[in-house]
């Protein structure tokens, strides 16, 4: 009985799957021209660069950009920078969109969501005429494809996917969500305050310095990743467009939990981002001086902008770049200073208390050894008498000359003053040309001074003589035979 039903049930399906299938590509599709390959039309044709102005309505409202100058902004709803990212991509898809096909000028729009349409894009040039609109209209459940009303034709055709976004576009999706526009290599200056802290960094030519608290060298790489955390912080909500006193207090941004202040090359003014409390559920509302707009900014920002001075300090003790180093100065427990300097041919000549010919290697060893001393603490307000028993009496009193600048800009040289420490496992170690006073493993100076031994005995140590050259042999020197 089973077998004898199975075959009428099958016949069913098939006719209701071939119904449906007339249906969406006969009736919703017409069986009109298909192009592929290099022939498929362009939904929108248009000239990218004299676009001037675009309108999009659709569910969300009404949004219109213009053009100004190089910069895409926002005028509708209300006043804003766009997103340039958001509109070269908008502009691209739109640019790249293909007709799939063509189902002519249909009188009954409805059925394919175009009457009214779902949204419609308008593209101004500035040239005479009305401006070209795109109809987009339902999806077509056939290929993931938009059913469209084509501009200029008046055609209802099936279009390229991407086209569907233009009916999801929001004020959100087009605006711009940095905080601030800045390039981390032209920054000079940055203070950082959280709540009674002040932080206050410059970078003349040498690199990042810390000016307040305390004069010392920064870190360079952890100050560059501060910034551009902040170059790519992007708002994940506008929470008001136009806060009252009220509102400020409320966010917390009246008296910021911290701020963010900066000077880069080529602004007239500095400018400043702040930070307010914490919002229930994730996030830190946040505020460019100058915009109107309260923005909700990620959490994990927070730990950039409350940073503490010890990590943006350099902890490398080592101020200049070891393969740029061409002379090495060096005095051990008060004895005779020692000159190491890098010959033409890559090799070192050792001069002063001991003289002779050093290889390369064995330098950079020694630069290595240099290049892991490391601050594990500082005293940024050391004894006087501390300071004075170390530049008297320092365990190794080191200077380190880099060659010249082919610019003929400015030699650059480091001192340092390493000696004993009160804790044995310890060293002191001092920049005379800052006020802190490091200190470091005690285990890199045995490292440093036994590699400075080294340098002295292979220079010191006579180079084996020249064999000389062998005699010729007597059947060499034999007259030939006559």
């Amino acid at each position: 009985m089973l077998k004898r039903r199975l075959g009428p049930i099958l016949a069913v399906a098939l006719l209701l799957g071939l119904g449906a299938y007339t249906y969406f590509s006969e009736v919703r599709g017409k069986p009109a021209e298909k192009t592929t390959g290099d022939e498929k039309d362009k939904a929108f044709p248009f000239e990218r660069a004299a676009v001037k102005t675009i309108r999009i309505t659709n569910d969300n409202g009404t949004l219109r950009l213009e053009k100004q100058g190089d910069a895409w902004k926002l005028t509708q709803p209300l006043q804003a920078d766009a997103d340039k990212e958001s509109i070269d991509g908008l502009l691209s898809s739109l640019d790249f969109a293909r007709v799939e096909r063509r189902l002519g000028k249909e009188s009954d729009r409805k059925q394919y969501g175009l009457e009214p349409p779902k949204a419609t894009l308008t593209l101004e040039t500035g040239t005479a005429g009305a401006p070209p609109t795109l109809s987009i209209g339902e999806s077509n459940p056939i290929g993931g494809t938009y059913y469209a009303l084509l501009p200029g034709s008046g055609d209802v055709a099936v279009v390229s996917a991407s086209l569907g976004e233009i009916s999801k576009k929001d004020l959100f999706a087009l605006r711009d969500k940095s905080l601030l526009t800045l390039d981390p290599w032209k920054m000079k200056r940055l203070s950082l305050g959280r709540g009674k802290e002040t932080i206050r960094l410059e970078k003349p030519d040498e690199g990042w310095v810390i000016r307040q608290p305390v004069e010392t060298p920064a870190d360079g790489p952890t100050i560059t990743d501060l910034l551009t955390a902040l170059q790519n912080l992007r708002a994940t909500k506008f929470d008001s467009e136009k806060p009252s006193a009220a509102d400020l207090r409320r966010y917390g941004l009246e008296a910021p939990e911290a701020s963010m202040t900066l000077l880069q090359d080529g602004w007239d003014v500095e400018k400043t981002v702040v930070f307010g409390k914490e919002v229930t559920g994730g996030g830190r509302y946040a505020r460019t001086l100058g915009r109107d707009p309260v923005v909700i900014v990620p959490s994990d920002f927070w730990t950039k902008v409350t940073t503490r001075l010890a990590d943006l300090r350099r902890k490398d003790l080592l101020g200049v770049q070891q393969y740029r180093v061409a002379g090495i100065t060096f005095a051990r427990h008060g004895g005779a200073a020692m000159t190491l300097t890098r010959q033409k041919d890559q090799s070192w000549s050792l001069a002063g208390a001991a003289k002779g010919e050093v290889k390369a290697d064995t330098v950079d060893t020694l630069l290595r050894s240099i290049g892991e001393l490391k601050a594990l603490s500082f005293d940024d307000h050391p004894k006087e008498a501390t300071r004075v028993s170390l530049a008297s009496r320092p365990a190794l009193d080191l200077t380190l000359q880099e060659e010249a600048e082919a610019s003929g800009g400015k030699q650059k040289s480091q001192h340092l003053l390493i000696g004993p420490a009160p804790k044995k496992e310890q060293i002191l170690v001092q920049d005379p040309a800052w006020r802190p006073i490091a200190t470091a493993s005690v285990g890199t100076l045995e490292k440093i001074d036994s590699q400075l031994e080294a340098v002295v005995k292979e220079a010191t140590t006579p180079k084996p003589a020249a064999s000389p050259a062998p005699s010729p042999s007597p059947a060499a020197t034999a007259a030939p035979p006559s």
